[in-house]
């Protein structure tokens, strides 16, 4: 498994430029390690994962949430390359520029693309960071290839909330139960999107902002969308638990006090009770995406946690 082959290369993390008929060209190629990858990588016979894989040291696996894609990391790579770390940022199968094939797209599914993505890349132990569903994603693969990770940081974790389970969350844009989100993705997608943005944010946000997110969150074809958000109504909490509590790596949550998908308490819990090495670190002027909502200070926390 390595990167596929291919005549375009990097020039230096620009993405790929658009054809006549205003489709992005896929760079796909197969550098040097000296040579950073901006592109596709082969994962199996029939996927291939976009992944953007920077600057050189330990490696960091930054894992973005449902219906979206790597583009949310943008300030933690500068950040995390500027402080000496190799940086892979994927997006997950059927999300942002990587294949979307017809599967199931469970948790654990995606836990071992990531372990097939490190296998190409020829990385490993990982630093795993995870935010919202990517935290989940991390936690199956914390469960099934412990051996393999240096350290872990979920970020907006649900993962032991009740929120999936919740019939009567109420009818506020940025509280809603999983149910009540499948059913607008489905009713209408394009509004279905909007409020799953709007539901990011602890306060305003810039109109810009919620564009941006809801562009990304664009690019995962319904079916996806809709596959990725029912893992959080059965997420098979008790093994993820077990995953978890057995860890014997530094690990951190970084949570939003105003995050509706989980309680500072919860998140708190998580931290201290199921994990062996947990820090706690909550961001109180943040929602969902403290690492947009409280950037600097996230990336500052982060580098701390992984320099530890």
């Amino acid at each position: 498994m390595s990167a596929e082959p291919g005549p375009e290369k990097s020039t230096g993390g620009l993405e790929p430029a658009a054809d006549s008929t205003g489709e992005r060209r896929r760079m796909i190629y197969s550098p040097p390690r000296s040579t950073p990858i901006v592109g596709r990588v082969r994962i199996t016979d029939d996927v291939a994962l976009y992944c953007q894989d920077l600057g050189d040291g330990p490696p960091v696996v930054l894992l973005h949430g449902g219906c979206m894609s790597h583009r949310v990391w943008e300030s933690q790579v500068c950040a995390l390359v500027e402080s000496g770390f190799r940086v892979v940022t994927p997006d997950l199968r059927g999300h942002g520029e990587s294949d979307k094939p017809v599967s199931s797209y469970t948790a654990a599914m995606f836990a071992d693309d990531i372990a097939s993505l490190c296998d190409a890349l020829g990385v490993g132990p990982v630093a795993l960071v995870g935010w919202s569903f990517g935290a989940t994603v991390a936690a199956a693969f914390a469960e099934a290839h412990p051996d393999r990770l240096d350290r872990l940081a979920l970020v907006s974790s649900s993962i032991f909330s009740d929120v999936a389970r919740t019939a009567s969350a109420g009818d506020r844009e940025n509280d809603l139960p999983i149910e009540k989100m499948l059913a607008n993705q489905r009713r209408n997608r394009p509004r279905g999107m909007e409020r799953f943005v709007a539901g990011m944010f602890g306060g305003e946000t810039d109109e810009w902002t919620h564009r941006w997110l809801w562009s990304i969150g664009m690019q995962t074809p319904m079916r996806v969308a809709i596959k990725t958000l029912e893992n959080y109504v059965d997420p098979d909490a008790d093994s993820l638990r077990a995953g978890l509590a057995s860890l014997d790596v530094p690990s951190a949550v970084f949570h939003g006090a105003r995050d509706n998908s989980a309680t500072l308490a919860e998140a708190e819990f998580l931290a201290t009770d199921v994990l062996r090495n947990g820090t706690f670190v909550p961001f109180e002027e943040s929602g969902h995406v403290p690492f947009i909502e409280e950037s600097a200070r996230f990336d500052d926390r982060l580098v701390a946690f992984l320099e530890a």
